[in-house]
């Protein structure tokens, strides 16, 4: 059964399986969207299109997730034919302590066809962003033939592949279903997961399971195997036990794990099982395993050891790299050459002298880092007579690269959520960080480090902020552009959690002044003033 194999493409990952195993991908999962595919002629894509546009139509309009269409439209993706359909708009709230945040979601589907074969990109909860998500991933869709090893980066799914350089992501899922012609009782699943998310290993829960069961059940389980087994430099765990069932079937159960890194695509959770012995009827009893223990051995350390990180080849459309550039952190003054396009903070400013342009400015490479124009508080005269006065100050400005953005946010005059205050009794500010670089946050819980925090949603209008140590991360804000739930009179703004990744720690300053709280005064995301 072994001597002829052939090489299936599972993810970010090859695994040799016997040449006449029947082989199916299931649960595909990129990003949060639901992966479906169908092999079917562009006319029955379209009939199938239709009906179900005319079904999401056909509900009512309520707002509790059970309603009808908000949007359909053509799909804007190159050489594919298709439409995505917004609906089932669900309006609630959830408490961030005594404060209601008012929460809106819709649901949302992404139909695309080419060359012969369909795809579905869904998501139960979804936003705006969500659309041009999707036709970006739909973008980076390549087919593949049934048995064909990509020779590009990216992640397998059923006939395609999802080639790099893809938009960032944390989520990827896919499992492989194995069966093996004239070996009914056998079964074989291979599941590849986000990891890092599992609280307790095989091994622990094995044991536990193990210090659960009765003496009866202990002395009809046989432990062929079980301890710690690495595979092509992937940590695991491993349990192989032959199983006697009451009805006198013998029957085998194999398994394999290994942890993965969380948020890392190249190292994620994987799970190799085998079950021999299954009953072909639904529901049955147990069966003899059709095999030997012998055979089921050989068969396991075959597929097992096979397993493998798949080469990542030259990307599908691979753009030059941008040389490297300056550091978050980086120092200019005013009259240099800007090193690195991005977001600066300046040094001026402070309580009742405003910068023209704000604290923090986008500035590109190449351009001259300007002079900070200093704006004092106008007094109710030069109010009444339209009057701002200006000054500069006798030195030159100092920027501090904070955001490497490569394009310039768009000014939003939508409020951004606050950052609760330290509660009282917390750390001060002096104390030792409790972070460091990369650590992510999520909304609602206490800020471990005074700095500069990005938020992980990409189309937030948030970007990178800074929070003071002890505040409660506050939720993510989006904008919603014109017409996306069908009516004039819908939200500008919609909210929601999100994570926080720290960038750069920045303690506000003790020694000469009082350091006020965020929201004391102060613009949203901006640090404390600097003595």
């Amino acid at each position: 059964m072994t001597e002829k194999v052939k090489t299936v493409c599972v993810g970010r990952f090859l695994v040799d399986v016997p040449a006449n195993a029947e082989v199916s991908l299931s649960h595909q999962m990129m990003d949060g969207f639901a992966v479906d595919t169908v092999e079917e002629s562009e006319t029955s894509f379209s009939t199938r299109l239709a009906a179900r546009e005319a079904e999401i139509r056909s509900r009512g309009g309520a707002t509790d997730g059970t309603g009808g269409m908000v949007e359909a439209s053509d799909l804007r993706v190159g050489g594919m034919s298709g439409r995505h359909f917004v609906y089932g708009l669900n309006r609630g709230y959830w408490m961030e302590g005594d404060r209601r945040v008012d929460d809106e979601f819709v649901s949302f589907e992404a139909h695309a066809h080419t060359a012969g074969l369909s795809f579905t990109l869904s998501r139960k909860v979804a936003d705006a962003a969500d659309v041009k998500l999707a036709e970006a991933l739909l973008a980076r869709l390549q087919l593949r033939g049934n048995d064909e090893v990509p020779a590009v980066a990216g992640f397998c799914i059923g006939r395609a592949l999802f080639a790099e350089p893809l938009p960032p992501h944390n989520t990827e899922h896919v499992v492989m279903h194995l069966g093996l012609p004239g070996h009914p009782d056998i079964g074989m699943a291979f599941a590849s997961l986000p990891g890092g998310r599992s609280a307790r290993s095989l091994l622990t829960r094995l044991a536990d399971m193990d210090a659960d069961a009765g003496a009866d059940e202990m002395l009809r389980v046989t432990k062929l195997r079980t301890g710690k087994r690495d595979i092509n430099d992937f940590p695991g765990e491993e349990s192989l036990e032959r199983v006697r069932e009451f009805n006198f079937a013998t029957t085998f159960g194999f398994v394999w794990e290994t942890e993965g890194v969380k948020d890392d695509p190249l190292q994620p959770f994987l799970s190799l099982e085998l079950h021999a012995g299954i009953s072909p009827e639904p529901g049955g009893k147990p069966v003899d395993s059709s095999l030997h223990e012998d055979a089921v051995l050989a068969l396991w350390e075959a597929i097992s050891s096979s397993i493998r990180l798949r080469p990542n080849g030259p990307p599908a459309s691979n753009p030059p790299a941008e040389p490297p550039g300056p550091k978050l952190g980086a120092a200019a003054i005013a009259g240099d050459i800007c090193p690195q396009s991005g977001w600066w903070q300046c040094r001026e400013g402070g309580p009742g002298l405003d910068v023209h342009g704000g604290q923090v400015q986008y500035i590109r490479k190449g351009e001259r880092m300007p002079q900070a124009l200093l704006l004092p508080r106008q007094t109710l005269w030069q109010k009444v007579r339209r009057v701002q006065p200006s000054m500069e100050s006798p030195r030159l400005t100092a920027w501090t690269l904070v955001d490497k953005r490569m394009r310039p946010r768009v000014t939003s005059v939508v409020s951004l959520a606050q950052a609760s205050p330290p509660s009282v009794g917390f750390e001060p500010i002096g104390a030792e960080p409790r972070a460091a670089v990369g650590t992510y946050v999520r909304t609602g819980e206490a800020c471990p480090a005074s700095g500069w925090w990005r938020c992980e949603e990409v189309h937030a209008l948030d970007g990178t902020r800074w929070f003071a140590r002890g505040s409660m991360l506050p939720v993510a804000t989006f904008q919603v552009p014109p017409g996306v739930f069908g009516k004039a009179d819908g939200p500008d703004v919609i909210q929601r959690r999100s994570l926080w990744q720290l960038m750069r720690q920045v303690e506000a300053p003790a020694m000469t002044q009082a350091v006020p709280l965020p929201g004391a005064g102060l613009p949203p995301g901006e640090p404390p003033p600097l003595a």
